[in-house]
């Protein structure tokens, strides 16, 4: 019965059909991009209709967008739009009800939060991994993309939160960033000393997976004497860095430095 009201209220709007039931009046046959963009003002405004009306109701806009989403898993840009637009003080909640609603939409619904608050990217991320993990290299990029200027603060961000996705991290850190990928991995060491065995791993696995290509040039020695350091700090034994020697990023000496000290 529900989807059978709002695919009536849908389809008056985008047929531009008044609630009174008279046709709107067209002076001008339009384009093609000027249809589409008629259709999606329409949309949208019947979206704000529709939550306004729920909103009005004492319905919780978690519940409307849930809802909303769970039927229209295809408007679901316009969905959260509204959602924004009404109440934004409710961002957190509007992106959580979208995702929780259709995992399949996360793509959409944090490029449109980042988009009407790209402030917030920081955010926008936690909340989006803390709702849908399995979504997290789209989600990352996609900020990385907007907000390419807190790269390394996103980077670290997701590493915190997801430390058992580091490999999975790290590769789309290098896809879509050109800074130093191993600022962001000495920082979460730092900050949670508790997950290096995880995050060690992870970087192990992806700059051995480069295998020993160009893209490893920009990294100095001094980054991965830091990294060695932040690693012997957060409790792992020497042994456990071998690989830096292995690889070739540190000499047996330097590594025997880090930990005599």
């Amino acid at each position: 019965m529900r989807r059978n009201y709002y695919n009536y209220i849908l389809a008056l709007s985008v047929l531009g059909i008044s609630l009174t039931g008279l046709p709107s009046v067209s002076f001008a046959e339009p384009n093609s991009a000027q249809m589409s963009s008629t259709k999606e003002a329409k949309l949208l405004k019947t979206y704000t209709s529709i939550i306004e009306n729920h909103l009005n109701k004492n319905l919780s806009i978690m519940r409307t967008v849930r809802i909303l989403v769970n039927n229209y898993p295809e408007h679901a840009s316009y969905i959260v739009s509204a959602a924004f637009d009404l109440t934004p003080n409710k961002k957190k909640a509007i992106i959580m009800a979208a995702i929780q609603a259709e995992p399949a939409v996360t793509y959409s619904v944090v490029e449109t939060a980042l988009t009407y608050f790209p402030g917030n990217a920081e955010m926008i991320v936690q909340t989006a991994i803390e709702t849908e993990p399995a979504y997290i290299d789209d989600i990352l990029s996609l900020a990385i993309a907007h907000s390419p200027e807190k790269a390394d603060s996103l980077i670290t961000l997701t590493l915190q939160n997801h430390p058992s996705y580091s490999e999975s991290i790290m590769r789309t850190a290098h896809e879509s960033s050109s800074g130093n990928l191993l600022s962001s991995v000495i920082s979460t060491l730092k900050l949670i000393p508790e997950s290096a065995d995880y995050v060690l791993n992870g970087i192990k696995d992806f700059f051995t997976s480069l295998g020993g290509t160009e893209s490893e040039a920009y990294i100095s020695k001094e980054q991965w004497k830091l990294l060695a350091v932040e690693a012997k700090n957060s409790g792992l034994d020497k042994d456990r860095l071998q690989w830096l020697v292995d690889k070739g990023h540190l000499e047996q000496k330097e590594l025997a430095a880090v930990y005599n000290k």
